[in-house]
């Protein structure tokens, strides 16, 4: 998804880097995205509310390790608007699409005011839509 998002952001001519440090912190945090903070929360939504498995070990080591992600950005983004440059990047676009799920990955947003406040700003995105608006399923009932 990160090289997706790197082809589309340099073939539009948007949401890409405006130099080669920039693009490097990108790739950062799409990597970091990548690897701890949607390879966690993304499973931990499947587990909980999809597999519906309950609260088992896997779940709570899950939930350790995603919430120690969601940490992560939080503390990032207390002090800027956007994850790199000053604006939205592939790396927003990239760290946003797990975590707009309520309810289903059983972490709380409030607990995260930065990120909370973040999020804000990506639904305030023009043409911004939440992800099942524009999945092809309806979306899975918490609970």
């Amino acid at each position: 998804s990160g090289v997706i998002l790197d082809y589309l952001a340099e073939t539009t001519g948007r949401f890409g880097a405006k130099s080669p440090a920039e693009r490097r912190e990108i790739w950062r945090w799409i990597l970091f995205d990548n690897h701890k903070l949607t390879s966690y929360t993304a499973t931990l939504r499947f587990m909980r509310s999809i597999a519906r498995t309950g609260e088992t070990e896997v779940t709570d080591f899950l939930h350790k390790r995603a919430t120690a992600a969601w940490s992560i950005l939080d503390r990032h983004l207390r002090d800027r608007d956007f994850v790199v440059g000053g604006r939205p990047t592939i790396a927003d676009l990239s760290l946003a699409g797990y975590l707009f799920y309520d309810g289903e990955i059983g972490i709380e947003t409030a607990d995260y005011p930065a990120l909370a406040a973040w999020r804000e700003r990506i639904r305030a995105l023009p043409g911004w839509r939440h992800p099942y608006e524009i999945l092809p399923s309806a979306p899975v009932a918490a609970g």
